[in-house]
């Protein structure tokens, strides 16, 4: 629940911040909003938000509540003056109710009620008020406690009157509490205030210059601006970044007066400078203040050899208008430097105007590479479709490969209305950078390129090809499953048929029902020569299923050797273990060496996948087929595939191996994966077998992470405290 807290600090002396950035040719007046206020006023507006219905005022509860607002204390709950806020809300639009709410309130001000209702008083003002509660809050004003809340209110009425009373007070006033009205009159950017707070610039106090200055630059009125720049010739050394603040902020207010005159004799003051940000923040004033030369100077600005200056010209590039200023720019381009050019393009990446488009254009052709590079980073938001045909031929024909790479680039991020339309005009088979454009085209990963790219797949070029089916990889769907089928059934083995293979099972792998999953495979397979069943099997059993399988079985019989050992392989690749006993009854019995290699390590391979089976059980049954592997390779697979298995047993078998010479290398990075995984389960068989595997580890990773599993080991075992 809020509660009211007693807050006497007085405000900041001023608010001032980093150098002003000025728009350029801006035809409206800066008007700084109020200050931030303490954090009951931070309630206070979470609590007075405008709500689309306000609530009903209830009358009795609203007297109520008024009456106990005069004993108002720090630390009460706030709660019984919710009837004041409701009715606060509810009178934004009824003037006769804000004129009786303004009346009660400055009623609390003019009375014998606590500093805390005051304070409450001066914010529900800020709200409702108006010039008839102005004499209430200026006499508040030489008042420690609450003269930061009458100012707050004085300030959100915005008025000539509030601004009056806080004039009025400038000359009664000292110290803390004349530096507030100082910077209230600021806010306000009060203009009759400008020869009075200018004349306090020649008081003592560092704080009240502060004030003053930052008042002044907020103001911006021309006798302001000479105040400012008086001052400025010999300013205290604390003050000269307010200062310089300042009189950029009067340089935007008198741009925007049209006294450009006096804002120009301010940046010619500061160009002086020894310092080489304030003669930075010279420049950019001075194109501000100079808008008939404000292209010329940034030209001027782009084609120095100071860094600062390309700096500045660049940041008034990004403010110019699409029109005639940025036309312009665009006609010197050519004559600019290439650090000025690729400056000037910087600033005008991300706009998509026509004259920003003809910038980068003209700097494509341009020889330095890296103005080449910003103009493609340009093009992305200002290039339309009729650049498509200039981006293709620079991905092909550039010299320097950053220059493809990023054409190639910006074809993938255009999101001009028809870029993909003309890419696509140019996939014809006559074209001779095809795999390019298809590349090109895949990068937008558009749907619209899909056809294209299955005719491409079928071309006479190899490398068209290729592209072709990589793409399809990602961007081929079940509408497109027959034709990929078609396509895998006549490739030849190498990387074209595993793109294909891979292209068909993605799109394969999109269809819900596992028997249509693989039709169009199996009624290909029907089809298919010799060459072609081998080309379809691999693909048709990794997508598995009962029909899949069936045809598996099928080719496993042919009498053709090609198609059989096709089968065979087919099985050793199935994607799950439905097919174990069959490959353990291959191993143990065909009468075909190969098959019977292919089968067992197939075995090893779907015995160990994850299932329901007990672990002990796939490990016994994992034990007795390692029996049958008489080759090293297979003996070594076996050793691998223990890991997979998580039962002390595995890992009590993976150690003797190290005793086997032939085995050993084989066991020590499958023990460290076995002991690491029942490291929480059996944490002391666990340690034995990574200490004892600690000193014959080559892999220096694994050598590492050994040492923090035995850490963590033994940290779980350290009795909790």
């Amino acid at each position: 629940m809020s509660r009211a807290h007693d807050s006497t600090a007085a405000p900041a002396s001023t608010d001032r911040g980093p150098v002003r950035v000025m728009a350029l040719f801006s035809t409206s007046r800066h008007r700084p909003g109020p200050s931030a206020v303490t954090w009951l006023g931070a309630w206070l507006i979470a609590a007075l938000a405008v709500t689309s219905v306000p609530a009903a005022v209830d009358g009795p509860a609203l007297d109520a509540a008024f009456q106990a607002l005069w004993q108002l204390e720090a630390g009460q709950s706030l709660q019984p003056f919710q009837p004041i806020e409701v009715a606060v809300d509810a009178a934004r639009e009824d003037a006769a109710a804000r004129a009786d709410l303004e009346a009660r309130l400055v009623n609390v001000l003019q009375g014998d009620a606590t500093d805390m209702a005051k304070d409450y008083a001066c914010r529900q003002l800020a709200i409702v008020g108006s010039d008839s509660c102005v004499p209430a809050l200026a006499a508040l004003l030489p008042h420690a406690r609450l003269a930061h809340m009458a100012r707050y209110a004085l300030e959100g009425l915005r008025s000539p009157a509030s601004a009056a009373a806080l004039r009025e007070m400038l000359g009664q006033t000292q110290g803390r509490a004349q530096v507030g009205v100082v910077i209230s009159l600021g806010r306000l950017a009060d203009a009759d205030a400008a020869v009075p707070i200018a004349a306090l610039l020649a008081q003592d106090s560092v704080e009240l210059q502060e004030a003053a200055v930052v008042a002044l630059g907020r103001i911006g009125t021309v006798p302001a601006a000479e105040a400012l720049q008086k001052f400025a010739a010999e300013p205290p050394e604390t003050l000269r970044g307010a200062v310089l603040d300042a009189q950029l902020a009067a340089v935007e207010s008198l741009c925007a007066q049209g006294q450009h005159a006096a804002a120009v004799a301010i940046c010619e003051a500061l160009a002086a400078s020894d310092a080489p940000a304030t003669r930075a923040a010279a420049l950019h004033g001075l194109i501000v203040a100079k808008p008939g030369e404000a292209v010329d100077l940034i030209v001027a600005g782009l084609a120095a050899d100071e860094p600062w200056r390309q700096a500045v010209a660049a940041d008034c590039v990004r403010q110019l208008p699409d029109q005639e200023e940025l036309g312009a720019l665009v006609a010197a381009m050519p004559g600019l430097p290439p650090a000025g050019k690729i400056a000037a393009l910087a600033s005008l990446t991300g706009r998509g105007a026509p004259q920003v488009r003809a910038a980068a254009l003209q700097a494509l052709q341009d020889a330095d590479a890296a103005v080449q590079l910003a103009a493609l980073e340009a093009l992305v938001a200002a290039g339309t479709a009729e650049d498509v045909a200039t981006l293709t031929a620079l991905a092909a024909t550039a010299e320097s490969i950053p220059v493809r790479d990023a054409a190639c680039e910006t074809l993938r991020l255009m999101s001009a209305a028809g870029t993909d339309q003309a890419l696509l005009a140019l996939l014809t088979p006559e074209v001779a950078e095809r795999p390019l454009l298809i590349r090109c085209a895949f990068a937008r990963r558009s749907p619209v390129f899909v056809p294209a790219f299955l005719e491409a797949a079928a071309a006479t070029d190899p490398a068209t090809r290729l592209a072709a089916l990589l793409a399809l990889e990602t961007m081929a769907g079940p509408a497109d499953v027959e034709k990929l089928v078609a396509l895998l059934s006549q490739t030849a083995p190498g990387e074209e048929r595993d793109a294909a293979d891979r292209a068909v099972w993605m799109a394969c792998q999109q269809i819900a029902d596992p028997a249509a999953r693989t039709a169009a495979l199996r009624a290909a397979l029907e089809r298919a020569d010799a060459a072609g069943k081998c080309a379809l099997l691999p693909t048709l059993a990794r997508l598995g299923g009962p029909e899949a399988l069936e045809a598996v079985h099928a080719a496993m019989r042919s009498a053709d050797q090609s198609v059989r050992d096709a089968g065979y392989r087919a099985l050793s690749n199935w994607p799950d273990d439905t097919v174990a006993e069959e490959l353990l009854e291959i191993a143990r019995h065909d009468a075909d060496d190969a098959h019977r290699v292919w089968a067992l390590r197939a075995y090893a391979r779907v015995i160990t996948l994850p299932s329901d089976r007990p672990p002990q059980t796939t490990y016994e049954l994992l034990c007795s087929a390692m029996d049958l592997a008489t080759r090293q390779e297979d003996r070594e697979l076996f050793v691998a595939r223990l890991a997979a298995v998580r039962v002390p047993d595995a890992l009590t078998r993976l150690q003797g191996y190290l005793a086997d010479s032939a085995l050993r290398q084989a066991a020590v990075p499958a023990i460290f994966t076995l002991a690491k995984g029942l490291s929480q389960s059996h944490p002391d068989q666990a340690r034995a077998a990574l200490e004892q595997i600690l000193p014959l580890t080559e892999d220096d990773a694994t050598r590492q992470q050994i040492p923090k599993v035995l850490r963590d080991i033994e940290a779980r075992q350290q009795p909790q405290q």
